[in-house]
C-alpha cells in the first residue's frame, strides 16, 4: 500500500473513531436535553395548576387542565391528599380498561388510589407527600406504553392538600429525539465525508514532496545529482527536502572535484612522463655515441658528457621541484621561520644572477629602501621563490631589455616584491593557466627547455607563508610579479635582536 493510502485510511479511521464517539455522545446528551426539557415544561404547567387548586380555584383548574391536555396531548390528573384520583383529562383511551366514556373521558371523576403499586411499579407518593416534586420516566401502570411523568404537590394548610399529575406519552417524544439524532448522523456523516475529503488532499499534500525526495535519492543512487526535490513548507518535511537537496548539491561538488583531481593526475603523469622523455633521450642517445665508439675526438667525448650531466641535473632539478611542490600541496613542507631582511635576500640574487644577465646583454636592477620592516618566513624558501621569478625573467627578456627587482612597504603592514621584465608579455587568455603545473605556453620558456614548474611552486610557497602572489602583463609591453608578504610581529624582533 502507497503511503498516500496509508494516509487516507489512517486518517480517515481516525477521524470516523472520534466523530462516532463525539456522536454517540451528542446523541444522548440531544436525547436527555430534550426530555429534560419536556420534564421542565410538565413541571412549570403542574406548578401552576398546583398554585391554583392551593387558593381554592377549582373551576380555573378544571378549564386549563382539559385545554393544556388537549393542547399538549397530555393527561392531568388532581389527587387528593389520600392519593385518590379526583379528576383526570386527556388521553383517556391510553388508559387500561378504559374505553370511551365517563370512566376515561375528560372530566372523569375517579376513586382509584394511585401511588402505592400497580403492576409492580412504585410510584415515589412519599416524595410528594413531604411537598417534594417527582419526575418518573419509565412504565405507567395507568396507561399503555411509556410516560413521562411529573408529580407537583399542591399546598395546604398545615402540610400537602394532594398533587397534580401530568402524563406524557414518551412514544412521540422518542420520535423527536430519534429525528434529532437522525439529524446529528447526517451531521457527523457530512463531517466524515468532508473529513474524508481533506484526508485525501492532506494525504497527497504530504506524500508529494515524500514522493519528490524519494526520486531524488533514487536519481542520486543512480548518479544523476542534478535532480532537486522542491521546498514547499518551512517544516520538517521542507527540512528534510532542503538537507537532501543540499546532499545532492554536494556530493555534485565532490563528484566534479574527483573528477577534476583525477584530470589533473593523469594530466600530471602524462606531462611528468613527456619532461622525462626529453632528458632521458638525450642521455641515452649520447651515452650509446660514446659506448659504441662513434665519438673519437677527446673535445667531443667531454662535450657529450657535459650534455649529459647538463640532462642529469636537468632531471635532478624535476625531481626537487616536483617533490617540494607535493611536500607544500601536502602541508608536509618544514619552514624554519625566522625573521628575514628581503633586501639581504635580493641582493645575494642579484649576485647570483648578474653575469648571466650580462651574458644575454640585459640589464638586472634592483631597489630596497633602508627601512623595510622584516618578513616571517623560511629565508631558503622565500630565495627560491626569488630565484624563480629572476630566473623566468631573465629567459624570456630579449637582448637589450631590462629585468627589475623592487621591494617596498605595502600599505597593509607587509613587503611588497616586484620583478618587473621588458619581455613579450603574456596574452590574456594564458593569464589563468601560468600557475598550472608544466604549463607552458609561452615560447620562448620552451626554447629554454623550461619543466613549467617554477611559477606553481612560487605560488605553493607564497600562500604557505600567508602572502599572495600576482601577475600584470600585457603583450609586448612586458610582465611583473607582486608578491605580498606579511611584516614579522614586534615580538620576532626583540627575540632576534
Amino acid at each position: 500500500m502507497s503511503i498516500t493510502a496509508r494516509l487516507w485510511l489512517y486518517m480517515v479511521l481516525l477521524v470516523l473513531a472520534v466523530l462516532s464517539l463525539a456522536g454517540a455522545v451528542q446523541s444522548r446528551t440531544l436525547a436527555d436535553t430534550f426530555y429534560a426539557q419536556q420534564a421542565q415544561q410538565l413541571l412549570e404547567e403542574g406548578r401552576r395548576l398546583a398554585a391554583a387548586l392551593a387558593v381554592g380555584r377549582t373551576d380555573e383548574v378544571a378549564r386549563t387542565a382539559e385545554n393544556l391536555a388537549e393542547a399538549l396531548q397530555i393527561n392531568v390528573m388532581v389527587l387528593d391528599r389520600e392519593g385518590r384520583v379526583l379528576s383526570c383529562s386527556g388521553l383517556g383511551g391510553m388508559m387500561r380498561g378504559t374505553g370511551p366514556g365517563p370512566a376515561g373521558g375528560s372530566g372523569a371523576r375517579m376513586r382509584h388510589r394511585y401511588g402505592a403499586a400497580w403492576h409492580g411499579l412504585t410510584y415515589p407518593q412519599e416524595e410528594w407527600r413531604q411537598g417534594r416534586e417527582v419526575v418518573v420516566r419509565g412504565p405507567n401502570p395507568m396507561f399503555e406504553g411509556e410516560m413521562l411523568t411529573v408529580v407537583v404537590p399542591v399546598p395546604g394548610n398545615g402540610g400537602v392538600d394532594g398533587a397534580v399529575l401530568l402524563h406524557k406519552p414518551l412514544a412521540p417524544l422518542a420520535a423527536q429525539a430519534l429525528a434529532l439524532q437522525k439529524t446529528a448522523l447526517a451531521a457527523l456523516g457530512g463531517g466524515l465525508l468532508l473529513a474524508t475529503l481533506l484526508s485525501v488532499l492532506l494525504s497527497r499534500r504530504l506524500s508529494r514532496p515524500l514522493l519528490a525526495m524519494r526520486r531524488l535519492a533514487l536519481a542520486v543512487a543512480a548518479g544523476d545529482y542534478s535532480v532537486r526535490a522542491p521546498v514547499v513548507s518551512r517544516d520538517e518535511v521542507g527540512q528534510l527536502a532542503a538537507a537532501l537537496n543540499t546532499l545532492a548539491e554536494r556530493l555534485q561538488e565532490k563528484i566534479r572535484e574527483l573528477e577534476r583531481v583525477d584530470r589533473a593526475r593523469r594530466e600530471f603523469v602524462a606531462s611528468v612522463s613527456h619532461e622525462l622523455r626529453t632528458p632521458l633521450t638525450i642521455i641515452q642517445g649520447y651515452t650509446e655515441a660514446l659506448l659504441d665508439g662513434l665519438v673519437h675526438d677527446a673535445g667531443d667525448r667531454e662535450a657529450h658528457l657535459k650534455e649529459i650531466l647538463e640532462e642529469v641535473l636537468r632531471l635532478r632539478r624535476l625531481v626537487d621541484d616536483l617533490l617540494d611542490l607535493r611536500r607544500i600541496e601536502a602541508g608536509a613542507l618544514p619552514l624554519a621561520r625566522q625573521a628575514v631582511d628581503l633586501g639581504e635576500l635580493v641582493a645575494r640574487v642579484q649576485e647570483q644572477f648578474s653575469g648571466l644577465a650580462g651574458k644575454k646583454g640585459l640589464v638586472l636592477t634592483t631597489t630596497a629602501p633602508p627601512a623595510l620592516p622584516r618578513v616571517l618566513g623560511d629565508p631558503d624558501r622565500l630565495q627560491q621563490v626569488l630565484i624563480n621569478l629572476v630566473d623566468n625573467a631573465l629567459r624570456v627578456t630579449p637582448a637589450g631589455g631590462r629585468v627589475e627587482v623592487e621591494l617596498r612597504p605595502d600599505g597593509r603592514a607587509g613587503v611588497e616584491l616586484l620583478v618587473r621584465d621588458t619581455g613579450p608579455g603574456i596574452p590574456p587568455d594564458e593569464l589563468p593557466l601560468i600557475w598550472e603545473r608544466f604549463y607552458k605556453g609561452d615560447p620562448a620558456r620552451r626554447r629554454t627547455g623550461g619543466a613549467g614548474l617554477g611559477l606553481a611552486i612560487v605560488r605553493a610557497i607564497v600562500e604557505a607563508h600567508g602572502g599572495r602572489v600576482d601577475v600584470e602583463s600585457e603583450p609586448g609591453r612586458g610582465t611583473t610579479f607582486r608578491v605580498t608578504l606579511p611584516a614579522a610581529p614586534r615580538p620576532e624582533y626583540a627575540a632576534l635582536y
